[in-house]
């Protein structure tokens, strides 16, 4: 675990870089996770505070994040104190693993109160404490039981710090007094000694001292070594005191992160991958952040699953319904002939008489018709000319109603689709988003009359230098085709559900085969058949795409075409967003 308190304080240091910055929204993912949207010199970003045990997160990020459509008690908490707020600072609380972070806030009459919120990177005991400039506890993500003898976090109560160590900061001590600890300690391994005798080091901080010092992490403190480690601690030391970090981590052979620090990791050897980067904020988003979005990506994804699948089993229990009436139906040309037959043989029928013999004669064969003996001959014949009329009204009613439904399903099965190739939050919200729209969902849960901004179909560049753009979900779709150009190219794979691919010639200029195939493989790749070979796509002009009039998002018909077989593949290397 390499968040240690050292780590906060360089951390701390970087954060310190948006002081002045006015929070504008706050959002909450889960009980340790926030989302500060802040904005500072004409730039926003969002100020994420995570203390999971599993992803601890403190970073200035441009990325999308997550925000639930309902927020939390404890998130609107937060906003009743901290919206509008001015961050102050951060501060480190030295030799803890605690950063604190100070805001400046209106009260309901207009006076500036200072507020606090406490990031405690404890592992499995961190927490995010909310707090009053006096240290008054306002809120906190994990609450301790009343029963418990130290360190009480409830609301109400005064803030207090973790016990303290019987340990020694690193800036307290020098050369003399190191090399008289260690040879008090003598005979144990140095990276368990540094770990013992110092605050603010992990194990992996700690092993790193002594590899750097002795080429060997679990080496025996000794005289002979003694001079070697201090040289390597006191450089450790000053390296934090001019704060010259260098932000990195360790990576094995198939990406996964082993370990990341402020200072870079030697101890693992040539066989591991360490990345360096700008800020600690990119280190910990690139090395938690993916885990978290795939976490977020998941949990809001099944959600949306759970709803589309949900109105889609109701879809096609009606299609069925509906099938079975219309195969009801399918004695309506019986009804007829019966009536025919009665009103034929009318004269030949007395009252009371309950059935009639007479002669089909489109089939020339004769049939036996049923009667009614409480009806009249005439009424018999009406009765079965009414139930063929009705039966006919139905049987055209029943097949608007089919074709209808089976294009719900087709578009309800194209959005779960569209959710599985999500690749971040706010390509679910603008999915979300077109699902209330469409009725699928209640406002309550996308919030009253709020729309999501549009955002933009993926775009890219051809290998010989034509624009290429790819619809991330139906109203893109819809969007996309219906604002492309009438001699722009139309892509999309043949009886599947995907995206809508549009080809922009460059004027009257034909693309050439090989912008053909990348633009279908494209077509291709961003459907349910993603990874699959010898995929058919169809291709045509825009100007002979329509677009029937109360149709679902995404759907287009067309007659005149193409089609194209190819391996649904990315042909380009990175998406140009």
């Amino acid at each position: 675990m390499a968040f240690d308190g050292l780590f906060c304080a360089c951390v701390a240091h970087e954060l310190n870089l948006w002081a002045g910055a006015r929070v504008e929204k706050i959002y909450q993912s889960s009980q340790t996770c926030f989302f500060f949207q802040i904005y500072r010199d004409g730039k926003r970003a969002n100020f994420v505070i995570s203390a999971s045990a599993s992803r601890p997160i403190l970073a200035i990020t441009d990325d999308s994040v997550a925000r639930p459509d309902t927020p939390t008690p404890t998130c609107m908490l937060y906003r009743k104190h901290l919206q509008n707020a001015r961050f102050v600072a951060s501060e480190w609380v030295e030799n803890e693993r605690i950063i604190r972070f100070a805001f400046d806030s209106a009260d309901e009459m207009g006076y500036i109160k200072r507020k606090y919120i406490y990031a405690e990177m404890m592992g499995k005991y961190s927490n995010i404490i909310l707090t009053e400039e006096n240290g008054r506890i306002l809120s906190a993500s994990s609450l301790s039981d009343i029963t418990a003898s130290v360190r009480r976090i409830m609301a109400g109560m005064p803030y207090e710090l973790p016990p303290k160590q019987d340990k020694i900061s690193v800036f307290d001590i020098n050369k003399e007094e190191f090399l008289s600890l260690c040879r008090e300690k003598e005979g144990v391994p140095c990276a368990d000694f540094l770990l013992k005798s110092f605050l603010g080091l992990s194990p992996v901080t700690a092993r790193e001292i002594a590899f750097r010092a002795l080429n060997e992490s679990d080496i025996i403190l000794s005289e002979s070594n003694l001079e070697k480690l201090y040289d390597a601690f006191i450089e450790f030391v000053d390296v934090l005191k001019n704060k010259t970090f260098t932000p990195n981590a360790v990576f094995d052979a198939d990406s996964n992160g082993i370990e990341y620090s402020f200072i870079p990791l030697t101890q693992y050897g040539s066989k591991n991958e360490i990345r360096e980067y700008d800020s600690f904020s990119l280190l910990l988003t690139e090395y938690f952040g993916k885990k978290e979005e795939a976490v977020n990506i998941g949990r809001y994804s099944r959600e949306l699953v759970k709803t589309v699948n949900t109105h889609l089993a109701r879809t096609r229990k009606k299609l069925v319904t509906l099938k079975a009436e219309l195969d009801d139906c399918s004695s309506m040309e019986e009804m007829r002939i019966k009536g025919d037959v009665v009103t034929a043989n009318i004269y030949r029928i007395k009252q009371g008489d309950n059935a009639v013999v007479g002669m089909d004669y489109e089939s020339g064969m004769e049939i036996t018709v049923p009667l009614d003996i409480s009806l009249s001959p005439s009424k018999n014949a009406q009765k079965y000319y009414k139930k063929y009329a009705k039966m006919k009204r139905a049987s055209v009613m029943l097949a608007e109603q089919i074709k209808k439904t089976e294009s719900v399903c087709s578009y309800l099965e194209s959005v779960l689709g569209f959710i599985d190739r999500a690749a971040n939050p706010q390509e679910l919200a603008e999915i979300k988003t077109e699902l209330a729209e469409g009725g699928y969902l209640s406002d309550r849960s996308t919030g009253k009359k709020k729309k999501t901004p549009a955002s933009k179909p993926l775009s890219f560049t051809t290998t010989d230098g034509l624009t290429v753009r790819v619809g991330r979900n139906n109203k893109q779709n819809d969007f996309l085709t219906g604002n492309a150009e009438r001699n722009d190219l139309w892509f999309h794979i043949k009886g599947f559900h995907g995206s809508h691919v549009i080809l922009s010639p460059n004027g009257n200029e034909e693309p050439s085969d090989r912008d053909y195939t990348e633009s279908a493989m494209l077509a291709a790749y961003y459907s349910e058949k993603r990874g699959s070979a010898n995929v058919e796509v169809d291709y045509t002009r825009v100007r002979n795409l329509k677009k029937p009039s109360g149709s679902a998002p995404g759907f287009v018909t067309y007659e005149k075409y193409y089609s194209a077989v190819v391996n649904a593949e990315n042909p380009f290397d990175r998406e140009k967003k």
